[in-house]
């Protein structure tokens, strides 16, 4: 009788295990289901390509404004651009991921609390940003791969030395299209950022509307969700390129009007042009340079890369993002 009871404990032991497995296998296979793309063997679900997503969305409202999701290019809506750029940008990223552990390159401990707490920050603005959770595991997943390409550009890029006849020419030629920027200008600005609280919108135009050159923009600086800045001297990358462009047309003693940004609305005063030493233009464009030449040899490095890569799309999934 206690032989026969032993026999079915362990049978209703083996139909839990067996039981456990099964919900388990089950929810993978669904979840596998749920996939955005899935690259070699690794699944990409819609928290991590929201990640890649967002940063596309910042490329393109920096160059374009928040008006540029209006906006069609040769009939394909601008969304879906953004959406197949971060894509493109998965595709890549794990592509370098993959390569990096041939050339031996490896994270630090000091490493590991970057990206984690880098992690941490990207998290917070994200969940506000798309409204959902994202696990922070997810989130330095994302940040430990941005770290280890990084590694790696520096690994192929680390010894690019300046063709100094080939950047006087493409200095020269910079300084044709773009003399507009020879001037240094100092600003006060009004930022007003978007809140659940109130309209931004409504808000900068209201206070655009009463301001004028002799305002002072301190008046405005203890309200909410409202920033100012004074004696601000204007550099490369300050602001999103589109608002970058606007300010560089104003001119001296003038006032803005309100203008748009990705994470709220401007208002500027330009003080003062200044005209700039040639040698400070010459040394900011310099390090751009020096930029779009160690992309292009890092392109062509890594170009090959991408053939060790399989790519499935989840259609259904990728739609309804």
């Amino acid at each position: 009788m206690l032989r026969y009871k032993k026999y079915i404990n362990y049978i209703l032991i083996a139909i839990l295990i067996l039981g456990s497995f099964s919900i388990y296998y089950f929810k993978q296979i669904n979840k596998n289901k749920e996939y955005v793309l899935k690259i070699n063997n690794e699944y990409i679900y819609k928290e991590e390509f929201l990640l890649y997503l967002s940063e596309q969305e910042r490329i393109f409202e920096e160059i374009g404004g928040v008006d540029i999701w209006y906006t069609d290019f040769d009939g394909v809506p601008a969304k879906d651009i953004a959406k197949n750029n971060a894509i493109n940008s998965i595709i890549f990223l794990k592509a370098i991921v993959n390569k990096a552990q041939s050339l031996d390159i490896q994270l630090t401990k000091e490493d590991e609390n970057v990206f984690k707490e880098k992690a941490l920050s990207l998290k917070e603005n994200i969940n506000i940003a798309y409204n959902i959770e994202i696990p922070l595991y997810i989130c330095e997943k994302f940040e430990k791969e941005k770290l280890i390409e990084a590694k790696v550009y520096e690994y192929i890029t680390g010894t690019f030395v300046v063709d100094e006849k080939d950047f006087q020419k493409y200095f020269e030629n910079y300084m044709k299209k773009n003399n507009y920027e020879i001037n240094k200008i100092n600003l006060d600005y009004i930022f007003i950022k978007n809140n659940n609280a109130f309209n931004a919108k409504e808000k900068a135009n209201n206070i655009s509307k009463s301001i004028n050159t002799e305002v002072d923009f301190n008046k405005f600086k203890e309200q909410p969700f409202i920033e100012v800045y004074k004696n601000v001297y204007l550099e490369k990358n300050t602001f999103e390129k589109n608002i970058q462009d606007k300010v560089y047309q104003l001119s001296e003693n003038s006032i803005s009007s309100v203008i748009e940004g990705r994470d709220g609305f401007y208002i500027f005063k330009i003080n003062k042009l200044l005209k700039q030493d040639i040698k400070e233009i010459e040394k900011t464009i310099r390090d751009e340079y020096i930029n779009i030449k160690k992309t292009e040899i890092y392109s062509l490095q890594t170009k090959n890369w991408l053939s060790d890569i399989k790519v499935q799309r989840n259609s259904e999934i990728l739609s309804n993002i």
